[in-house]
């Protein structure tokens, strides 16, 4: 066969290629970059990372729960379907390599966001590129405790970062927000015309650009309950009273339920109730129960989100469960096999995503000791 017609024969084009790429792990793609200069532009456009999210997004094999561990700061992936460890995910989960007091505070789009327990600290990193940045908060110096929700803009296509921080001043509490944003590479402040208190270090729950926490607001017999939701797009914050009948945090656990958010309500025994906001327009919101469900054993503190609709419980030496409200079905994973506890876990879709001023985090970090790890990423 003339060379000429060979070529002509297995030649495809670069809509055939691009359609082709889009359906490969991530892996594969940061392979395939070495092959030729073509393929290296087409597997590094931000359109082409687009396309790639929204073809994991829809593959099932593409998603996992990652799920934070109190043994040596890793990353477990779990299948969201079967509820197994993955064998192999061709990311790299060391926390490690960050330090050793770092927060997990969450998944978006395949951009994780981690923090310092300091808080003078974030990191956004895609653990599927080995790409990070490394972005200092400025909380105010007076502040003595923060928390922290990462999410996506829907409208401005933008990765945020907000930090609520509580600040003593003249012997007063007053609450802080700050908002970072990717595509302006700054932080601001948002004014806020209420205050308020609460547990967590990190957000309960992002749903389709808001950020949520169960906060309190005043003190002793007047205390009130609420949650407050961040918009990632309009970037204005608003408290809403929880269900009547309830006054310990502790008690609810914020949801991701139908792509919406839900509280479960612990009621002290082994029942919980699950409520959604029905009248969503402000000052008119309304709270209906729609279900309730029951456990096996007892009260867990360590009620964890694992995604849409699936719960993670730390049933002591027994092990974890996984327990998927649609489904009513639960799953003991064995911990003795695996040998931790679980601290966190959020719901994961690799993707190409990269954010301004990214980095590549030292593949070697993982075997430095903790002195050399604050030495690599010191502020």
């Amino acid at each position: 066969m003339d060379p000429e017609e060979r070529e002509e024969k297995f030649y495809l084009s670069e809509d055939i290629m691009v359609d082709i790429f889009s359906r490969l792990p991530v892996i594969s793609l940061l392979r395939f970059k070495a092959v030729c200069t073509q393929w290296r532009d087409i597997i590094s456009s931000p359109s082409f990372a687009s396309l790639h999210l929204k073809c994991s997004t829809s593959n099932p094999t593409r998603h996992s729960i990652l799920v934070r561990t109190n043994f040596e700061s890793k990353l477990i992936p779990f299948d969201p379907l079967t509820y197994s460890p993955f064998s192999n995910l061709d990311i790299y989960c060391n926390l490690g390599s960050f330090g050793q007091r770092v927060l997990f505070v969450g998944s978006t789009n395949g951009l994780l966001c981690i923090c310092g327990r300091s808080g003078k600290w974030i990191c956004l990193w895609n653990p599927s590129t080995r790409l990070f940045k490394k972005i200092k908060t400025g909380i105010h110096r007076r502040s003595i405790s923060f928390s922290v929700a990462f999410g996506h803009d829907l409208i401005a296509n933008d990765y945020k970062v907000v930090v609520i921080h509580l600040i003593s001043r003249q012997g007063a509490m007053r609450t802080g927000v700050k908002v970072w944003s990717a595509n302006s590479e700054s932080w601001k402040e948002i004014k806020v015309d209420c205050d308020f208190s609460f547990k967590w270090r990190v957000c309960g729950t992002m749903v389709k650009g808001f950020a949520y926490w169960i906060v309190g607001n005043g003190l002793g017999s007047n205390r009130k309950l609420l949650v407050a939701s961040f918009d990632m797009s309009t970037e204005q914050l608003r408290l809403v009273p929880v269900p009547e009948g309830y006054s310990d945090p502790y008690c609810f656990y914020g949801l991701i339920w139908k792509d919406k958010f839900a509280l479960a309500a612990f009621d002290g025994t082994k029942m919980y109730q699950v409520w959604t906001i029905e009248n969503d327009s402000v000052g008119k919101e309304s709270w209906t129960k729609k279900f309730t469900f029951e456990l096996d054993f007892g009260f867990s503190l360590y009620t964890i989100n694992a995604g849409n609709g699936k719960l993670l419980y730390n049933r002591g030496r027994q092990g974890l469960v996984f327990y998927d409200l649609e489904t009513r079905k639960m799953k003991t994973v064995e911990i003795r096999k695996y040998n931790y506890l679980a601290s966190g876990a959020h719901y994961y879709v690799e993707s190409l995503l990269s954010i301004k001023g990214f980095q590549r985090l030292k593949e070697n970090a993982k075997k430095m000791n903790l002195q050399q790890s604050h030495i690599l990423f010191e502020i």
